[in-house]
This record gives C-alpha cells, sequence and structure tokens, in this order.
C-alpha cells in the first residue's frame, strides 16, 4: 500500500508485485534474435530493390549507413567583439556583423545565445557578491 504522505511505496515493496521477472529478456532482444539468421538475406533483397529503383529501399540504405551530415562551423574573426566592452557593445558588434555579411544568422544567433549565457553567469556573480556584502555588513553590525 502506498503511504499517503509522500505518495511513493515504501522502500523494498514493489508497485507491481507481479511484475516482470528477473532475467527476463526484452521483447526487443527476442525480436532481434529471432531476425538474426535472416538478416543478411533482408539486407540483400533490400539492396536489390534500392538498385532495380526502389527509391524508399535506398533512402532506407542510406539513412542507416550515411546519415546526412550536420553542418561544421568555421571560425569566425570579428576584432570589433573583441574591442566591445559591455556586453550590450558585444551583442550591437554581432548585429552589425551580420548586416554587413561577416556573419550568417545561425552563426549570430549562436554568439548572441552565448552572450545571453555570459550575461546570465555574471549576474549570478554579482548577485553572489552582494549577498556576501551584505551578510558581512549584517554580521558587523551584530
Amino acid at each position: 500500500m502506498p503511504t499517503k504522505s509522500k505518495g511513493r511505496w515504501k522502500p523494498g515493496e514493489s508497485g507491481n508485485p507481479k511484475g516482470k521477472p528477473k532475467g527476463a529478456k526484452d521483447r526487443r532482444t527476442a525480436w532481434r534474435t529471432a531476425l538474426a539468421d535472416e538478416l543478411p538475406a533482408i539486407i540483400a533483397r533490400l539492396v536489390e530493390a534500392a538498385r532495380a529503383g526502389d527509391v524508399q529501399a535506398a533512402a532506407l540504405i542510406l539513412s542507416r549507413v550515411a546519415p546526412p551530415l550536420r553542418p561544421q562551423r568555421e571560425p569566425v574573426e570579428l576584432p570589433a567583439l573583441a574591442k566591445a566592452g559591455s556586453l550590450a557593445d558585444q551583442a550591437r558588434a554581432v548585429l552589425v556583423a551580420v548586416a554587413t555579411g561577416a556573419l550568417s544568422t545561425d552563426q549570430a544567433g549562436e554568439l548572441l545565445a552565448a552572450l545571453a549565457n555570459a550575461a546570465a553567469a555574471i549576474e549570478v556573480d554579482e548577485l553572489q557578491a552582494r549577498i556576501a556584502a551584505l551578510e558581512a555588513q549584517a554580521n558587523g553590525e551584530q
């Protein structure tokens, strides 16, 4: 029986005592075992169908063997970003780089997200310093 205070079962008590027995194989494992002997013939048939012009068979083979490549990002140099002082100035430098064609919108989005993360980290650091100063002030007055 579940305990009403936490809504959970007590340690060592099962919510499904007649559940899956220990050592029982997952049905996907059973299917893989059953298909293991037939797999070479299935693959050969699929390749034959692809060679005969079956686009779906070819797409299936290619999706498993040669999945689409992810775009690789080239490093970018933005001297204005390095020279910018504040985070707002850095964001402006990124937007100017997009406007002049020096950066793609995807690259700019990633840079602006990184700047937002940096801003959040700086904000947390500043908040911790302010709390520490307030605690030190409160301890000094007592």
